[in-house]
């Protein structure tokens, strides 16, 4: 049965809590906390077998960290619990559980970004040029399918020209709190450089939207969004804050070819026009 996302103002705070006052002191008082982070990641980075869960959550940590660290989150305490509420109905769906937290990072750069372990951001450049909730869900969907598909880590792990592999050498002279900042970097770079092949990102766009339309929004959502990310990236005005961030992904044509051949793209749930202008302020 379909969620009622009529509810979903109503889903426990806790339940999706994304830390984000936290995560920020964190980048201020990493020293207590670092070392048993970057343990982990560095054995990860080095053996390049696949990551355990202790292991996945300690790299999304501490990239996560860098994430913010780099553009900042809005100001906007609403946005960001409305953002996670919405993230955290559509990531009932997903095909792994784990602990969800979604961000909205402060930048014009329209886009949305998954790291390991569940931790999510959409852009405040995205909200802007959003115009229903259906669009949200889609847009954090596809990217809660790279984390639970482990998307980005199966690509670190088979390119021997990933950042981890060309650091590793560094990696090994560094202690404490420099060594969680090249693993971050390194996790980032790879975020911003690796091209997903086109399965991963069809994978993703499937599964996204069917997420959001079994939680009961319009399985058009996603695609809607697509849409816009290509007119976006057309406009000669935009490539300045685009650059290599959006080239990696495949074209946006074939993405919505792709995506309205699918059944989840025909679902007739719901848009909320209203409720996303609200809770935007708008």
């Amino acid at each position: 049965m379909k969620a009622l996302i009529v509810g979903l103002l109503a889903v426990s705070a806790a339940s999706a809590q994304f830390g984000l006052d936290k995560i920020k002191d964190k980048i201020n008082s990493t020293n207590q906390k670092t070392k048993p982070v970057t343990d982990r990641a560095e054995k990860a980075a080095e053996t390049f077998t696949p990551w355990t869960p202790e292991e996945e959550q300690a790299i999304g940590e501490a990239s996560a960290e860098k994430m913010v660290a780099i553009f900042g989150l809005t100001d906007a305490p609403g946005v960001q619990r409305y953002v996670n509420l919405v993230g955290s109905s559509v990531a009932r769906y997903a095909s792994r559980e784990l602990p969800w937290r979604f961000g909205v990072l402060d930048t014009e750069i329209v886009g949305a970004f998954a790291l390991p372990g569940g931790y999510i951001f959409i852009t405040r450049g995205s909200l802007v040029s959003m115009t229903n909730e259906s669009q949200l869900a889609g847009a954090l969907g596809h990217e809660i399918e790279h984390a639970a598909a482990r998307h980005l880590e199966s690509e670190i792990r088979s390119r021997k020209t990933s950042a981890w592999a060309s650091d590793e050498a560094i990696a090994k002279s560094k202690q404490g709190q420099q060594l969680a900042r090249l693993h971050a970097d390194a996790v980032l770079r790879d975020l911003f450089n690796t091209s997903l092949s086109r399965s991963k990102e069809d994978d993703a766009d499937e599964q996204g939207a069917r997420m959001a339309a079994e939680c009961g929004y319009s399985g058009s959502g996603l695609l809607e969004f697509i849409k816009i990310l290509s007119v976006e990236n057309a406009n000669p005005d935009n490539q300045r804050l685009f650059g290599q961030l959006l080239s990696t992904h495949p074209s946006f044509d074939q993405r919505i070819e792709h995506l309205s051949a699918q059944p989840s793209n025909r679902s007739k749930g719901k848009t909320l026009e209203a409720r996303f202008a609200r809770a935007l302020g708008r």
